[in-house]
């Protein structure tokens, strides 16, 4: 405990590495509401023997008895996305800077791991395994200002997938999805063709709204 009694994240990062990936998932709120810096460290430190599994979102061998210990970077984002931050008391604005601040160590979170992520993430979303993250399309909006390497990526997969899982149910998702694919037209980026074709897929109500939105 610090001074104020609260939990100091700091005293358990040296050995966050070797602690069972079930575990840590429960300290992410610790780490998120520390400071930038000890959150940073946390984040490197849990990853730091899974070098070669960056991009892998590992599963369970026995989900009834954890084994698996660090967190990958792409477990990392995806725990991060998903982090319940009402539950845990924290304010959504450190919940969103969290993200970002992962998404501006881009030497770290690479173009390669982030795409792995939103993959992984949209992957159990039209499975029904999973909602979107109230941060999910706001992740995205951000890669395509940073990441041009992923707009044929998200042109071609991602955004046409997330209509196939009906992302235009949920509003504050939906309407995350009509900025990005007018940012993304807008910009004629490779693979805009694709997002085409996935808007004319929209029911009439949806296509009718997004067509309103991008010529406006």
């Amino acid at each position: 405990l610090d001074a104020k009694g609260k939990k100091d994240a700091r005293y358990v990062i040296p050995i966050v590495s070797g602690v069972k990936r079930e575990e840590l998932v429960g300290k992410l709120p610790e780490f998120v509401s520390a400071d930038d810096r000890v959150f940073k460290a946390a984040l490197i430190r849990m990853s730091e023997r899974l070098g070669r599994h960056a991009l892998v979102f590992r599963d369970e061998p026995d989900k009834e008895n954890p084994s698996l210990n660090g967190m990958t970077l792409c477990e990392q984002m995806v725990f991060l996305h998903r982090l319940d931050f009402r539950g845990v008391g924290l304010p959504q604005k450190r919940y969103l800077e969290a993200i970002r601040n992962c998404l501006e160590e881009d030497e770290i979170f690479t173009d390669r791991v982030i795409m792995a992520a939103l993959d992984y993430m949209s992957g159990a979303f039209l499975a029904g395994e999973d909602g979107l993250p109230l941060a999910y399309m706001r992740t995205i909006i951000l890669t395509c200002s940073k990441h041009e390497s992923l707009h044929s990526w998200i042109c071609h997969v991602l955004l046409p997938r997330l209509i196939e899982g009906k992302i235009y149910t949920d509003r504050r998702q939906w309407e995350g999805w009509m900025r990005c694919a007018k940012m993304l037209e807008n910009t004629g980026a490779a693979g805009v063709s694709s997002i085409k074709e996935a808007i004319q897929n929209l029911p009439e109500e949806q296509l009718e709204m997004y067509l309103a939105i991008r010529n406006a």
